[in-house]
Order: C-alpha cells, then structure tokens, then sequence
C-alpha cells in the first residue's frame, strides 16, 4: 500500500468532509436546477381530538406537531387539520399536505367521509411510488378553497411526532428532490466506503477493515431503518412484521459495530485492556437486548422508548471517551473521528427530539444524523488507511531524520562560517564598505546551500545607501541595466509578502526556462531590500531553502547593523556633538600619535591654536542658542581650509587646535591666515542677524627631540595670548614675549 503521511491523512479527511458538506448544502440549501419553492405553506392549526373515553392526544413544537406515543393510550392518535385555501383563479397553485416520513404504522386523512386521502404507512411505499419515499403526501382536491377541516388519524410504530403542513405542488416538489438527494447521497457514500474496506480487508489482511465493512453495512441498513427504505431491500417482508422493534434492533447492531470499529482504530486494547474489556462486555449486553426486542417487538415498545434514548448517550460517551484517549495518545486522525462523533451524536440527539415534538420536523433534524454518519464513516475510512503502512512510515521517517539532520548540521556549518567571515571582514571596515562586504558574503555562502544560477542581492536606503551585489560577479554589468527598472516593480510584487517564486521566460518567449524567487530582507523602513535568486530550469524553490534563505539575510544584516553601530559609537566618542570636530579627549589621543610619529620620522610638525574673539559677548547679547550656532559655522569654516591629512578639533568653550602634519612654521603661519581671513570675511547669519566674528591664531612647531605636545602646545596658547593682547585678530607664532595670562582682560 502506499504510504500516507499524517498531513496528508489531515487534507484527505478534510477533503472529504468537505465534499459531505457541498453535498448536503446543496440537498439543504435552494439550488439552481430545482423548481421554485412557490407560494409560502399555508398557515395550518392543529386541533386534538378525543378518543374512544375522550383522551386528547398531546401537541408538540409549539402546538404546530402532534405526538404519538408506544402505550395504548398514545399509540393512536387523531385530530383535526384546520386550514384556509385562498380563493381559486386560473393561477391558482396546486396544494398538497405533506408530512415527513416518520414511523408510523398507518396514517389516514379524510373530511367526514366526502373525501378520503387514502391510507399510508412507514412500513409500505407510498401511493406515489417514488424511488426512495420521503414522506407523506396527499395532492388536495383542485375545487377546494375556503376553510377547510381535516381529520388525521395515526398509528405509531415508535414514539414520534407528526408535523402536517400544507403547501404548493412546487414546494413539495422541492421537499422531495433534496431529501431525496441526500438520502441517495447518504446510501451511496456509506456503499462506496464499505466497498473500499472491505477491498483494502483483502489487500492487506488486517481485520481493522473488516470492522469497518461491517460498521458501514450497518450504518447503511441503520439509514434504510429511519427512513423507511428497509422495504425496498425486503423481499421476504421481515419489515412488516418486525415493525419499530427493528428499527431499534438495527440501531443497537450499528452502535455496536460502531463501537468496535472505534475501539479497533483507536488501538485502546494495548492502551487501556480494561476499557476495551469493559466496551466489549456492554457490546454483547445491547446485541442481546436487540435479540430480546426482535423476540417480543411490540410488549417491549415502553422499554425501548425510555432505553433507546439510554443506549445512543451512552455509546456516544463511550465513543467520545475512546477518541478522546486516541487524540491525547497521538492516534492519526483522532481529532477528526472525535469531531465527527460529537456530529453524529448531535444529529441523534436532534432526531430524538423531533421525535418528542421538542424540535421541529426540519430536514436538518430529522437527517442531520445522516451527516454526522457520513462524515464519522468517513474520518473512520482515512483513519484505517492511515495505519496501513506505519512500519514504513517509521522507517522512512527515520531516513528523512537522519537527513534533515545532515543537512541541519551543513547548513549550521555554513551559518557559522558566514558568521566568522563577516566578523572578520567587518573589522576596521569603513561604513560605505560594510553593505558590500555583509551582500558579497551571504550570496557566497547562500550559493552553497541553495543552488542557484544568479543570485542578487539589492538593497535601497538601507542606513542611507543603496547597493548591488550580484553572484557571480561576471553577470554585474548584464543585471545592473536591467534591475533599476526592475526594482520598484518586484517590491510591489512582494508587498505584505516575505517570499515570491515565478517563472521566468525569454523575451517573446512562452516556455518557462528558469525559477525565480524573491525574498524580502528585513530591512527598516523607509528602506527596504530584496533577494533575487535564480536557478535555471523547471525545478522551484524549496519552502526550506527560502527558510535557510531568510535566516542567512537575518544573520548577515544583524552583523551589519552592528558593524555599523560601532562605528557611529566609536564616532559619538570621538567627536564634539556641537561642532563635529574632534573633542578633547580624541584631540589629546591625536597629539600624542601624530607627535611620537613626526618625532620618529623626523618629520615636521605644527600646531594651531585657534580662539574666537570676544565670544563671551556674543552669548551675553544674543543667547547660547546665537552662540552654538556661531561655533558650528566656525567651525565648518576652519575645516574647509584644511587638508584631508590635518587634524582639527574643539580643544574646549570656544577654542579650538588644529594639527598640521607636514608643516613648519611659516607654512603652518599661511593656513592660520587662510583661517583668520576666512572668517574676517564671513558673516554669520542667525535668524535675523549678520555677525561679523574674528579669531585670534597662535602657532607652534614641533622642536628637534620633542616626543610629547605638551610643550608645543603650551607655546602655541602663548602665541595666541601675545595676539589678543597685541590687539586680537592676528595670527602669531611663537616664540614671542608674552605677558601673563592673568593680566590679560
């Protein structure tokens, strides 16, 4: 036999409720190849009527059906059918009065003698002879119109209620064919299924099937029992003489058979022996019970109608008790067959109380039992099959463990190696070089795990920057005229979707001749990013693959965000967050390496110390906020006059130091005036004010044998002290005389 996986057992059991549901709505629903319902039924009164001693019969579902009962006083019941047939016209419908079909052992209608409707019975086909008779129907006189009065007279076979209602030929018509349908329906499901078992009982030799042959033979005949078909398959009239002491034999048998079919799926002899025991022990009580009913019929009616009810709760608690144990022990399916015990149990719940005149005679509640057998019949069939091959199953789920765990441990392998080489390619990298690198590296290890022919890795406003990797590097150039038109196409394609596969043709081309699969990366909005893999051929893309897929583009982007967290840490530390100049503390680190460095190289080396003037009172006048913006714009202007090699940095308040590598003193002079004159000429515009700020420069190179920069830059703040003494806007360098600092205003 062929092996079923228990997902797949899961779509072939939903499957199949699927196609019982399609079929009952479209025996229970309007259709659209059926006649039109017509005029509504007319409103119809139900009146009791007194027997020989004046009994009156008892009314149920709201006084509209009336009871009949399995005691002398109930068996026979009579009333009186009151209704109004509109006034005749050539238009005028033709009216039937229709009962559902329920056991009743003779039904007669007539008007005082004029006329009589004729005698019909449950055991008997009906005068109409349908195929499959389902229900009692007397065609009115065509003359008849006014207030009419009926006299019903029935005999019960078991207890039930009969619900009489008046309505056109074309309802009528339309009662018959759905309830025919799904009674056809319900035969040849229940047939199909047990022809099934019992091929698969000689295929396979397990007695599982055989049960279950049996289990839906039961059911069938359960089926032609309810609803009055057993005749049809009688041909030596044993229905006529068992009466409703067979339809309750028969209903023991298929909670019987049902039972041990339930108990043999679930496996419960091996989980719980004294559960099984105990279900067998009550299996044999209720198949002597049908014996004894079959044997005295019509003396045990009281028994049977307070029993039945009885034996249908407790073999739907059994069957729930047994599924349930199943469901908790892992047993393929047992949800399902669980669900559908619980339908078939409200179904015979539902034709127990419309029998009583709880619940009205609907096609639901006097079929509804035929649904939940069908769909228990059928959980049952796919949860057998599912058992057929558990030994392969096992085997072969051993192999598929043993590889997916080989392929588990490769693809951690490639995880890990991904890992180390971006760790390691992302030490020291510049941050425009990081998204390059993290792409170049995923598409080489993806390649590995998932064969592709192309792949490319894409991504826009991602931290600011777009990029283009592709693999291999060789189709670069062919890809990169193509995916700009491309790109805003495939992201909305891949709108509220993780993962896309298409098939990709040539141009004028209908043939497929590669797969192509998107995978979105998990990039922060505004920016977004994809990957577009490409594998030549018929053959798609894994669920699996594009899982690995996803989990490498997370790893690689995890380690790019980091890489480039880093950097704007390491950023943070170093540079002033007001002017963007280097601060103190990376200032003083730059002295000390670019010193001990010129020192070694004897190479020359000058120093800036640069201070704005009379800043004080731009903050006293116009505000800090005046005063943060005026050092922003010195600051860019200081820098625009440096080269890319020089060093500049805010040494603290408004003072500022600037290195010059590579510089003596009269060369290092020339760029402290650039500076000076830069910002002479500038005008610093702050909301509705122009600013005129000067600076004051002193300068300081490096002496022969001087390793720290302490000295030098002490002669450096020295300078710029004789400049705001000598009259502030000056660049001088020093040595110089100065004065002490103290005195200085």
């Amino acid at each position: 036999m062929a092996r079923i996986e228990q997902p797949l057992g899961w779509f072939r059991a939903v499957g199949l409720a699927v196609l019982v549901l399609l079929a009952l709505a479209n025996a229970f629903m309007p259709g659209a190849h059926l006649p039109d319902e017509g005029v509504a039924p007319l409103p119809l009164s139900v009146i009791p009527q007194p027997d020989n001693i004046g009994r009156l019969p008892a009314l149920g579902h709201e006084g509209r059906a009336l009871l009949l009962g399995v005691d002398e006083a109930t068996r026979t019941a009579r009333a009186e059918l009151r209704f109004e047939i509109p006034p005749r016209t050539p238009e005028s419908p033709q009216w039937v009065l229709w009962m559902r079909r329920v056991p009743v052992e003779s039904l007669k209608v007539d008007v005082d003698g004029v006329w009589r409707g004729g005698e019909r019975s449950f055991l008997r086909p009906d005068a109409e002879h349908v195929p499959l008779p389902v229900g009692y129907a007397y065609r009115l006189p065509s003359t008849w119109e006014g207030e009419i009065r009926l006299q019903l007279s029935a005999t019960a076979l078991r207890t039930t209620a009969l619900q009489p209602e008046v309505m056109t030929e074309a309802r009528y018509d339309r009662e018959v064919q759905r309830t025919t349908l799904l009674n056809a329906f319900g035969y040849a499901s229940v047939f199909t299924l047990g022809v099934v078992g019992l091929a698969l009982f000689f295929a396979s030799r397990d007695q599982s099937f055989l049960w279950y042959f049996v289990f839906c033979l039961s059911a069938g005949l359960l089926m032609a029992a309810f609803d009055g078909h057993a005749y049809l398959f009688d041909p030596f009239g044993l229905t006529l003489v068992l009466g409703g002491a067979g339809m309750h034999a028969m209903s023991l048998v298929f909670e019987v058979a049902a039972l041990w079919v339930l108990l043999d799926y679930a496996e419960t002899r091996q989980s719980r022996p004294l559960l099984e025991s105990a279900l067998n022990h009550a299996c044999v009580f209720l198949l002597l019970v049908a014996g004894v009913l079959l044997a005295w019929r019509q003396a045990l009616d009281g028994f049977s109608a307070w029993f039945m009810p009885l034996a249908w709760l407790g073999g739907c608690v059994a069957g729930v008790v047994i599924t349930v144990d199943a469901w908790r022990r892992r047993v393929p399916l047992a949800a399902p067959v669980l669900l559908s015990v619980l339908a078939l149990g409200a179904g015979m719940l539902a034709w127990e109380l419309a029998a009583r005149g709880v619940l009205g005679g609907t096609l639901w509640t006097l079929y509804g039992y035929q649904a939940g057998l069908m769909l228990c019949a059928a959980m049952l069939g796919v949860g057998l099959i599912s058992r057929i091959s558990r030994y392969r199953e096992q085997r072969d789920r051993e192999q598929r463990a043993r590889a997916d765990s080989e392929r588990r441990m490769y693809r951690e392998a490639v995880r890990t190696e991904l890992l180390t080489a971006l760790q390691t390619s992302l030490r020291g990298a510049q941050e425009d070089a990081i998204q390059p690198i993290v792409f170049r590296l995923l598409l080489e290890h993806l390649r590995r795990v998932v064969p592709t022919t192309t792949a490319v890795a894409a991504a826009r406003g991602y931290h600011g920057r777009d990029t283009l990797v592709v693999q291999p590097a060789s189709y670069l150039a062919e890809i990169e005229n193509t995916i700009g038109q491309r790109l805003q196409t495939l992201r909305r394609q891949m709108a509220g979707s993780l993962e896309l596969q298409r098939p990709v043709t040539k141009t004028g081309g209908a043939v497929p001749v590669a797969i192509e699969a998107l995978v979105a990366l998990p990039v922060r909005p505004p920016g977004w990013g994809l990957i577009v893999l490409e594998r030549a051929g018929a053959t798609v893309f894994h669920p699996d693959e594009l899982t690995v897929v996803r989990e490498l583009a997370r790893l690689a982007l995890l380690q790019a965000d980091e890489a480039i967290a880093a950097l704007h840490l390491r950023y943070t530390a170093e540079v002033d967050a007001l002017t963007g100049a280097l601060n103190r503390r990376s200032l003083d680190q730059a002295l000390l390496r670019t010193f001990q460095e010129a020192g070694r190289k004897s190479a020359p080396l000058s120093v800036l110390f640069v201070d704005i003037d009379r800043f004080k009172s731009i903050n006293d006048q116009h505000g800090h906020a005046c005063g943060d913006h005026c050092l922003r714009e010195v600051a860019r202007i200081i820098n625009e006059q440096l080269n890319e090699e020089d060093v500049f940095g805010r040494y603290g308040g408004e003072e500022f130091l600037v290195i010059l590598p590579g510089r003596q003193s009269e060369m290092a002079r020339a760029v402290a005036e650039n500076i000076r004159v830069a910002l002479e000429s500038t005008l610093i515009e702050h909301q509705e004010l122009s600013l005129g700020l000067t600076v004051s420069i002193g300068v300081a190179s490096q002496s022969p044998g001087e390793q720290q920069p302490h000295a030098a830059v002490d002669r450096a703040d020295k300078a710029l002290y004789a400049a705001k003494r000598a009259g502030r806007n000056r660049v001088n360098v020093a040595p110089a005389v100065f004065a002490p600092r103290a005195n200085t205003a």
